[in-house]
């Protein structure tokens, strides 16, 4: 086994703080798959790009789809119809565990989605809306790409109208 040297720091990005390892002589054992020390990304979302009709498990749905600005990376929420009006403004889904909620991103020509095979989650506060705020969407979740890779989403609350480019 070789030597391995470890370095933890903690970081804040818009109020949400996470412990950051970092690995300075890599080692197969610590590059496997699931692992703490596979690749992060963070996704910040500040961009609704629209909304439509579709079907998740044969049922109706919505899709929304958000981004940070960038016209090649999306991220996508989609929701039965029935989830979406019985939820109580919040959407989640954790390791896959919700058929009628799913969420996903296609970042730097990667692909991140829920597994049921890693520790994975989205959640979707709904903010409706009043005289002052149109309804707006709050996103946290964890993905995986199919390497392994790990990215981490946050949003703030992003208002659902079309901001032309």
């Amino acid at each position: 086994m070789s030597r391995q040297i470890l370095v933890s720091y903690m970081t804040t990005v818009i109020g949400l703080t996470s412990i950051v390892t970092t690995q300075t002589a890599a080692t197969p054992e610590l590059k496997a798959k699931g692992s703490v020390y596979d690749s992060n990304i963070i996704i910040q979302l500040n961009r609704y790009l629209g909304g439509e009709e579709a079907t998740l498990a044969d049922k109706p749905a919505l899709s929304f789809k958000f981004s940070n600005g960038s016209s090649d990376d999306v991220c996508s929420i989609i929701t039965t119809d029935n989830y979406l009006r019985h939820s109580n403004n919040r959407l989640e889904n954790i390791n896959l565990s919700e058929p009628n909620f799913y969420f996903d991103c296609i970042w730097n020509d990667s692909y991140y989605f829920l597994s049921n095979r890693y520790r994975t989650y989205a959640e979707v506060i709904i903010k409706q809306p009043d005289s002052e705020f149109p309804m707006s969407m709050h996103i946290e979740a964890k993905l995986v790409s199919v390497t392994g890779d790990k990215a981490t989403i946050i949003s703030g609350d992003i208002p659902l109208k079309r901001v032309k480019p």
